[in-house]
């Protein structure tokens, strides 16, 4: 099953860019430029992981990050930014922020591994071993013509 990420970055050269970077991964991204698409697009689907800046053009990235806490509590939220400001850290961190890249320190590269690293924390070997280790019966197939 593919990973669906929503990148809100403001800045067209950079939100390309990882885009490309991370679809070339197989990973699916929807890219919105500012706070209001991107809570349109969390309202009508369902993401994997939100990569959010927190200098936006209309809505800032932390009362973005907010409205999308009150929207999905449980997804994986990672801040790219090079923005440091004291306050809004700590409120980031309040809001249950679930991860930091400076984009100023951090390579692109670097960035889709620690991306990929969120979207799939272990390795084959471990999923095996977990699954090994489950109860009989624990897990089930899914069979996605099946309707409930």
């Amino acid at each position: 099953m593919k990973n669906t990420v929503l990148l809100i970055d403001a800045e067209k050269q950079t939100g390309e860019m990882l885009k490309q970077a991370l679809e070339s991964e197989g990973i699916e991204v929807i890219w919105v430029a500012d706070g209001k698409p991107a809570l349109d697009k969390m309202e009508k689907g369902r993401f994997d992981l939100i990569i959010l800046d927190l200098k936006l053009p209309e809505i800032s990235g932390d009362k973005v990050l907010e409205s999308i806490r009150r929207m999905d509590p449980y997804v994986e939220v990672i801040v790219y930014t090079d923005y440091q400001d004291i306050s809004i850290m700590k409120k980031l961190i309040n809001l249950g922020v679930d991860g930091y890249i400076d984009r100023g320190e951090t390579g692109l590269a670097e960035t889709v591994e620690k991306v990929k690293a969120r979207l799939d924390p272990f390795s084959e070997e471990e999923r095996e071993s977990i699954l090994a280790a489950a109860p009989e019966g624990l897990f089930r197939e899914y069979d996605s013509n099946k309707e409930f």
